[in-house]
């Protein structure tokens, strides 16, 4: 065959702003004499991919390009220094003229060639680059038996929008649901113009983030039948996007998930005075997946009128509900589970002591008052709780309490006093269950429904070695009130986690406005030991 050095012209489905030429550096040297190759003159035309656009904005070659050619023998490296929708790019390599040929890009020394597909690689780190994509992450392919190519867009990308406040952004990372994978060595199918990933489970932008640009992320086609993470590395934290419904992502295409989420919510609504404005609200657990679940809340004065609650950068909300009249209300939404509540009134009953000035245990005798605290909004004086038949101990943490534990439950749920003392059903273990023993929350409004959390927590104790079921109505839920150390001295603090707590939800008091809680005594094999240390009550507005 003769020898030929190739000149090509052709187009690259890319996407974003071309790069701005470089000025040429000038640098004196030596005077040595010119040696001159002579390209070829063959020159291939090239057309552009139907699908070469990108939210209406063709991609352009930048200046400073490199494809590989495969002429079924041998490949090549090919550049131009050209910029536009075209350019001719020209290779200083021996290379065979052929019947057909297969080309990619970017240029790929590793790329492995045959008949019908191309083995590369598709970045599974990117570098971020406002407006556009990384151009290594933006694979095409081009096939044909002239000199005329026309390139083929590979990849679908995720684009997202950094939102004006979100200046510490270090990286965003996408994942199928289900562990497909998205980049890291694939397979390109030259016919079908079709790119499989068997690398990378993750494809990952990284580097410097412009706020209030949009970026694009490249990952491999293909549809995601349980969804797929975004994950938004900041140096305040870690946060994740999350889809669960099927989603394609199809060659050539971008999926526009919008602004970025910062893993906090904000309270919107008429109900919110112009004053206040909108509200941002916390997360109520720490970063510990064992603990008890991420929950967000805001309590605080509210007009009459409508409340809604929405992850911040988004305007879709969550969840709304009405105010029915001006006052102190608890707006609480838990994360895990996707669920609104709004209170107002909280009520707290502590069965430990020196809790605020409280010394509110009031024994095991049947018919003993408990002390109400109420923790945040207005007291209803009406309320009493009062201790029936079936406790025959109390226990106390010691030394353990006040200031040596960590946790208050302020910082975790819906705030309650910490956890030191507890009434008990104390029984030997082969002696089966015990109880059960009664308390009655009364003087509730019988035409409201509750939702009521109860707690306990023994230092000491393993975590399942004590177990407390308790009973409201036909429901029954546990809790296992061993506390984790997190060292192995006492003055070590512990950590209150989601097994020390049974919530009910939606309680309806009876005709007479009360709640009976059954609390019983299960015999585990190893301990046979119940534990009532705090019942939180909180009004649901509906």
């Amino acid at each position: 065959m003769k020898k030929l050095y190739f000149l090509a012209a052709l187009a690259l489905i890319a996407a974003g702003c071309a790069k701005e030429a470089q000025a040429p550096v000038v640098e004196e040297f030596e005077e040595t004499p010119e040696v001159v190759i002579e390209p070829s003159t063959v020159v291939f035309t090239a057309g552009i991919d139907t699908k070469a656009y990108l939210d209406g904005s063709a991609v352009k070659w930048s200046g400073d390009e490199h494809i590989t050619i495969w002429n079924g023998t041998d490949a090549a490296e090919f550049t131009t220094t050209d910029s536009g929708t075209s350019a001719t790019f020209t290779t200083l390599d021996t290379f065979d003229e052929a019947a057909s040929y297969t080309a990619i890009y970017p240029a790929d020394g590793f790329a492995a060639f045959s008949t019908g597909s191309v083995s590369t690689t598709l970045p599974a780190t990117q570098a971020a680059t406002a407006g556009s994509f990384d151009p290594a992450a933006n694979l095409a392919v081009a096939s044909s038996t002239t000199t005329s190519l026309t390139f083929y867009n590979l990849v679908a990308y995720l684009k997202f929008t950094v939102p004006a406040g979100m200046t510490d952004l270090t990286s965003v990372s996408f994942s199928g649901n289900e562990g497909q994978k998205v980049a890291g060595a694939c397979t390109i199918d030259v016919d079908e113009k079709a790119l499989s990933a068997s690398g990378s489970e993750t494809a990952t932008l990284s580097g410097k983030f412009a706020a209030g640009s949009s970026y694009y992320l490249a990952i491999a086609p293909q549809t995601f039948t349980g969804g797929y993470t975004v994950t938004i590395t900041r140096s305040s934290g870690t946060y994740t996007m999350v889809s669960t419904k099927k989603v394609p992502f199809t060659r050539a295409t971008a999926r526009n998930i919008g602004n970025l989420w910062d893993g906090s919510y904000v309270v919107t609504g008429s109900a919110i005075s112009t004053t206040t404005a909108t509200k941002t609200v916390g997360p109520r657990v720490n970063s510990n997946a064992s603990l008890l679940e991420y929950t967000y809340g805001y309590r605080g004065n509210l007009s009459a009128g409508e409340v809604a609650i929405k992850k911040a950068y988004s305007s879709a909300s969550l969840a709304s509900a009405t105010i029915p009249a001006a006052g102190w209300y608890h707006l609480f939404y838990n994360e895990t589970t996707d669920t609104f509540k709004l209170y107002d009134q909280e009520l707290s009953v502590n069965f430990g002591s020196n809790i605020d000035g409280m010394n509110s245990i009031p024994g095991y005798a049947e018919g003993s008052s408990a002390v109400l605290h109420d923790y945040f909004i207005d007291e209803d004086t009406s309320v009493n709780v009062t201790v029936g038949s079936g406790f025959n101990a109390t226990y106390s943490n010691g030394s353990y309490s006040g200031d040596s534990w960590s946790f208050n439950l302020d910082d975790y749920y819906f705030s309650v006093p910490m956890l030191n003392s507890n009434l008990a059903i104390s029984g030997k273990t082969g002696d089966g269950d015990l109880g059960p023993a009664t308390v009655t929350i009364a003087g509730l409004n019988a035409s409201k429904r509750y939702d009521i959390l109860i707690s306990a927590g023994r230092y000491g104790g393993s975590l399942a070695a004590r177990k407390t079921d308790i009973t409201i109505g036909a429901t029954t839920k546990y809790y296992n009130q061993g506390l984790d150390r997190t060292g192995s001295t006492p003055a070590t603090s512990v950590e209150f986690r989601a097994h020390n707590v049974a919530l009910f939800e939606g309680i309806a008091p009876n005709v007479s406005g009360e709640v009976t809680l059954s609390v019983t005594s299960i015999d585990t094999g190893s301990a046979n030991e119940a534990h009532l240390g705090c019942i939180f009550i909180s009004r649901v507005v509906e």
